[in-house]
């Protein structure tokens, strides 16, 4: 689930950074983007989204190191760790019992210092995919891999980060029911789309998996945007310490998450 974690993150800085239609190429020189990207995956505690950093941000909503994650654990860890990362500057929206809430969404967005440094993102256009298939998609995370590190020149040998077996197809009825959801919006103009196509495509059918509403709830506590605590380290040493965590408060009825 971690794993699974980082690749959603990963594939969501790839649209910020280098746009959708970006593709890998074996043994081709990618951009300098795309290194930073995968520095920030590492398996080294200095590395915003490494593994040690994940596992030690679920230790703040109640998992211990070793414990299984869930996909909302997972969602609420990289909510969190999302606040220390000024490069990619993300405001990670979680959803509070499977519903969206439009207006806290862009409250939070515009609290948020976010930055726009590439475009041509196509329209999201791939949700009207789902009335041609019942299948999905998936990658299997549980191949064991060599652990790779940066290299003398600065670049990370990305052969094991990306898909070195085809990709398998499964029938979205046997998809396990506990799930997490993600969305990358760049912009407002984005998101207006994605919200446009959900309630076309998506909330028209009879099982729905999540809900889009426009405001926020009366009888839900208030909405206030995620900051960063405050702490006098940065990087991988902000979360050194399980003390450093109790500033964050436990969210567990969360379920989706909105990138």
């Amino acid at each position: 689930m971690l794993r699974c974690g980082q690749m959603m993150l990963a594939q969501a800085l790839i649209c910020r950074h280098l746009g959708r239609d970006w593709s890998w190429e074996k043994q081709k020189e990618q951009p300098k983007e795309y290194q930073r990207i995968l520095q920030c995956f590492l398996d080294r505690k200095d590395c915003c989204y490494s593994i040690h950093q994940m596992a030690q941000m679920g230790v703040g909503e109640g998992k211990s190191i070793g414990e299984w994650f869930g996909p909302n654990t997972v969602a609420q860890v990289l909510k969190k760790l999302a606040l220390f990362d000024e490069w990619n500057s993300l405001a990670v929206y979680v959803s509070m019992d499977n519903t969206v809430v439009i207006e806290d969404i862009k409250k939070m967005c515009r609290v948020l210092p976010l930055s726009a440094d590439t475009a041509g993102d196509r329209p999201l256009d791939y949700l009207t995919a789902s009335n041609q298939s019942d299948e999905l998609i998936f990658l299997d995370p549980h191949t064991t891999q060599t652990f790779v590190d940066t290299e003398e020149n600065g670049t990370v040998n990305d052969q094991t980060f990306h898909c070195l077996q085809s990709p398998q197809r499964m029938n979205i009825l046997n998809l396990d029911p506990s799930v997490a959801l993600g969305f990358f919006c760049k912009e407002e103009k984005d998101f207006d789309n994605w919200c446009s196509l959900v309630q076309k495509e998506i909330l028209k059918e009879n099982l729905r998996m999540f809900e889009l509403v426009q405001k926020h709830p009366s009888h839900w506590p208030p909405f206030v945007p995620p900051a960063k605590p405050e702490v006098t380290t940065t990087g991988a040493e902000f979360i050194d310490s399980t003390e450093q965590l109790e500033e964050f408060d436990l969210e567990e009825d969360f379920e989706i998450l909105s990138v």
